[in-house]
């Protein structure tokens, strides 16, 4: 796939850049034999898709989500709460943190930075929804007939990342720590959107789909944090994409983040957290899928 082929599959919607992702095959999870993944991510099968989807090119911004607050009055529950985690660099462990939100991300203590084109976090799964229902009752009559504004399901988000040839980061087969914002990097922080694009991207035009932040999507993990309810080959029909599961619920992020190191920012990784968990380096990115057909998918486990 081309750059120019790329380029023609893209819109802006709500001010935010969207990636047309085609329906059909891809790869997702890992090998058996690859020393880097988790068992969670295998085995690696063929899911298919049967669906188009338009996928956020970056994730929110800080400035993006000023805009809906501003425009909503809306509280996140960091705010609400008085607090969040922020991870410790030196002590190298999450800290309870008063102050911290999505405006001031390692808490009050730490001033006025500029942070406006940095990805927004210390929101949690149900801010990033609220988020998207807020554009879809004000921007969804510019989506083709039948979409919606929504967080990616976890398929959806590796897919996007992956592209059509299953990379294991998003540029390639190969690690290069100066395409990413990883533990590698030695930043330990956020650092602005866009920063590794283009050499960073997926096939498909994506970026930042690794490192920098983890990203929300709406796939459930289960309520056991050590061993999922819902394991692979990817079935979206066996309830894991079920939006209503209660707080004591965990959900799958992707992506990885600053404080990961190469393995937790491929392509396949997995993680999880509580849909009321706010932390510094975790946010999301918005999709836009069909309201109806979404969900549809075939699997077909590869013999490793």
């Amino acid at each position: 796939m081309t750059k120019e082929n790329i380029a023609k599959g893209t819109r802006t919607w709500a001010g935010l850049n969207f990636v047309r992702i085609p329906k059909g095959r891809f790869i997702m999870g890992s090998k058996g034999d690859n020393e880097l993944a988790w068992d969670d991510e295998k085995p690696q099968h063929i899911l298919e898709l049967s669906y188009d989807y338009w996928a956020g090119r970056f994730p929110v911004s800080v400035a993006d989500f000023r805009v809906f607050v501003q425009s909503t009055a809306y509280v996140t529950r960091a705010e609400i709460e008085g607090w969040c985690w922020v991870w410790n660099v030196e002590e190298k462990k999450w800290q309870k943190t008063e102050g911290a939100n999505w405006a001031h991300p390692l808490g009050d203590s730490h001033g006025e930075e500029i942070i406006e084109h940095h990805p927004v976090v210390q929101v949690c799964w149900y801010d990033a929804r609220a988020f998207c229902e807020w554009l879809n009752q004000n921007h969804s009559h510019a989506l083709p007939k039948g979409y919606h504004f929504c967080l990616p399901s976890e398929a959806e988000w590796e897919k996007a990342a992956r592209g059509p040839r299953g990379r294991k980061w998003p540029w390639g087969n190969e690690f290069d720590p100066g395409l990413c914002n990883s533990r590698e990097s030695g930043r330990f922080r956020t650092v602005k959107i866009g920063t590794f694009s283009p050499h960073g991207d997926s096939e498909y035009g994506m970026a930042d789909m690794s490192g920098n932040i983890w990203e929300w999507t709406i796939t459930l993990w289960g309520n056991d944090h050590d061993e999922p309810s819902f394991g692979y080959p990817y079935l979206s029909q066996d309830g894991r994409e079920k939006q209503s599961a209660g707080e004591g619920f965990y959900r799958i992020i992707r992506g990885g983040s600053y404080k990961d190191d190469l393995k937790g920012v491929r392509c396949a990784c997995r993680d999880i957290d509580l849909p009321h968990y706010s932390l510094s380096n975790l946010g999301f990115r918005v999709f836009a899928a069909p309201l109806v057909t979404r969900g549809n998918t075939y699997s077909l486990t590869i013999k490793n």
